[in-house]
C-alpha cells in the first residue's frame, strides 16, 4: 500500500483553497455557481516544477468563469506558493 506524497499534500492544499475561495467569491457576488472542479497536476523539468491548475465551473456565464480565473491566481496558497516562503529550521 502507498502512502501520500508530500507533493500530493500540496497539491491538495493547493485544490482545496482554490475550492473555497471560489465558492466564496460566488457567494459574496450571489452568483449561481453549481460547482466547481479544481484538476492538479505537478511535472518537473529539468529542476524547475511546474503546476497545472484546470478548473471545471458550473452554472456561471463566460465572463463570470473568467473573473474567477482570475480570482485563482490569487488565492492565499496560490501566492504563497508562486512566491514562496523563506524557511528557518532550528534545533530544539
Amino acid at each position: 500500500m502507498r502512502g501520500v506524497t508530500p507533493y500530493e499534500l500540496v497539491l491538495a492544499g493547493l485544490g482545496a483553497c482554490t475550492a473555497i475561495t471560489l465558492r466564496m467569491y460566488a457567494d459574496l457576488k450571489s452568483w449561481p455557481l453549481e460547482s466547481v472542479q479544481v484538476d492538479l497536476h505537478l511535472s518537473r523539468e529539468d529542476n524547475a516544477m511546474l503546476i497545472e491548475r484546470s478548473l471545471r465551473i458550473a452554472g456561471l456565464d463566460d465572463t463570470q468563469k473568467a473573473r474567477l480565473a482570475d480570482v485563482a491566481e490569487r488565492t492565499p496558497v496560490t501566492l504563497t506558493l508562486k512566491t514562496g516562503i523563506p524557511i528557518r529550521t532550528r534545533l530544539v
